[in-house]
């Protein structure tokens, strides 16, 4: 199973600013992790995203364009989300897939929510249809 936030757009800084908040989301987990473990025994392309982070303010959490996510780059959320085109979506997902996730969860939290489920259900998933299992 996995669950990002998701941005449909070609415009690719509108994307990433609408679900810049979701890595930093992850960072609060990531940071744990390095509180609980050596950091050299955790993979480096999962921890050192946090390096630049300076805190998290909980008053601003999962808040779009919130300060919490000035540290996220744009590398990281491409590697965290899943934004751009339809296409891109569809390529990123079946990448998942290949790794062998079963199921995708969408964090609907990223505004125009009704237009990201109608994106979803007429770019996007229409080429799952056939693996889909019932």
């Amino acid at each position: 199973m996995s669950a990002a936030a998701v941005w449909v757009s070609d415009d690719l800084k509108l994307a990433r600013s609408r679900v810049r908040w979701f890595p930093a989301l992850v960072s609060n987990h990531v940071m744990d992790l390095i509180a609980r473990y050596k950091p050299e025994e955790l993979p480096a392309s999962l921890t050192s995203y946090v390096k630049n982070r300076s805190g998290y303010d909980y008053q601003q959490h999962c808040e779009v364009d919130s300060s919490n996510s000035k540290f996220v780059s744009d590398e990281v959320v491409d590697r965290f989300c899943l934004v751009g085109s339809a296409e891109a979506h569809r390529k990123k997902l079946q990448a998942l897939a290949q790794a062998g996730v079963t199921q995708f969860n969408v964090y609907l939290m990223s505004g125009e929510e009704e237009d990201t489920l109608a994106k979803y259900k007429s770019e996007i998933l229409p080429a799952f249809k056939e693996t889909a299992r019932v």
